[in-house]
């Protein structure tokens, strides 16, 4: 982020924390695309991701005093986006799910380069595979994946066992390992 960007947003937050509703829309905007990006990882559809993304910036709205203007906004930000979705998921998901556990050994039997048909999907396309996992599965996944989360943070975080996080995460790349095949096979 150029130094001229960091100033906008620091201009921003200083409005936003007056109650300025036109630094607040500014905000918004510019972080309304990345932070939708990150709340449809783990939404079951784009009104659900929108949705989580109107409660995750509720928060931002309504915690700024909380963040000091050290490090980055955007991380900051992202951290509580991420807290919103997964509390919108522990508020409106199932508790139990099963999964099929002859998908999970299927893939054992595909010889496939996965990485190669990755390589021509658009992000879109990668997105809305990760949607249709199961929600704990795909919650567990991108915490592990793409928030970095170890499994001993995600299992403290979401009330499960480290060895279930793991078991998550694996089943989480066998399906979409096998969808990926089954997508490029048709």
């Amino acid at each position: 982020m150029s130094e001229h960007e960091n100033a906008r947003i620091v201009r921003w937050l200083e409005g936003c924390r007056k109650g300025n509703p036109r630094a607040q829309q500014k905000l918004f905007k510019h972080f309304y695309s990345p932070m939708l990006r990150l709340c449809m990882r783990y939404a079951d559809s784009t009104d659900e991701a929108e949705d989580m993304l109107s409660e995750g910036f509720l928060k931002v709205f309504s915690n700024l005093d909380k963040y000091e203007n050290t490090g980055s906004f955007e991380s900051w930000m992202k951290r509580v986006m991420l807290h919103a979705a997964l509390d919108f998921r522990r508020k409106y998901s199932p508790k139990a799910e099963l999964t099929d556990i002859a998908e999970v050994a299927e893939t054992d039997r595909i010889g496939y380069d996965v990485n190669t048909a990755i390589g021509t999907m658009s992000s879109e396309a990668i997105i809305s595979l990760i949607q249709q996992l199961p929600p704990m599965t795909r919650t567990v996944f991108n915490m592990f994946v793409f928030d970095g989360f170890s499994h001993s943070e995600i299992a403290q975080q979401l009330n499960i066992s480290e060895g279930t996080s793991a078991w998550h995460v694996n089943a989480a790349r066998t399906r979409l390992k096998n969808e990926i095949f089954k997508m490029n096979n048709e």
